[in-house]
């Protein structure tokens, strides 16, 4: 006789070892959540990249404060669509990416669409937010 506790399901007796109501597959790291963050976070700093990049080039000493804000002034007002429609399209790229990961993970394991896709918007809106704060507010100071 085995020593391993037995549920009864019904009129089967099962070892609770293999009862798949208790365990459940892990998410891969390949499609969790921290791949959609960083992969949302990506998308963010493409679509500010117009204001980011500047900044950038100041504090990595090749420009000037002031060739940096008429810099991302002139990319902000003529460019910041294409920017912005860079970082969408990263981002459906990035869904796309993870959707593609997740179909090879067995079905009970796949993350949903819908979380992945909340994933990245969420992370890219706030990088965004915190990056277009930031560079505003740099460029408050050097003016």
């Amino acid at each position: 006789m085995s020593s391993r506790p037995r549920a009864v399901i019904g009129p089967m007796v099962r070892s609770t070892e293999t009862d798949p109501a208790r365990t459940r597959p892990e998410i891969p790291r390949a499609v969790g959540p921290r791949r959609s963050a960083l992969l949302g976070a990506i998308s963010g700093l493409i679509g500010i990249g117009c204001c980011v990049y500047p900044v950038a080039l100041v504090l990595l000493g090749l420009s000037s404060a002031a060739a940096a804000v008429d810099l991302a002034t002139v990319l902000f007002e003529e460019w910041g669509w294409a920017f912005k429609s860079a970082g969408a399209a990263s981002a459906l790229a990035a869904l796309w990416i993870q959707r593609r990961r997740a179909r090879a993970c067995p079905v009970d394991a796949r993350p949903s669409l819908l979380r992945n896709a909340l994933w990245i918007l969420a992370i890219a809106v706030a990088t965004y937010a915190v990056f277009y704060g930031l560079t505003t507010w740099l460029g408050s100071i050097a003016t």
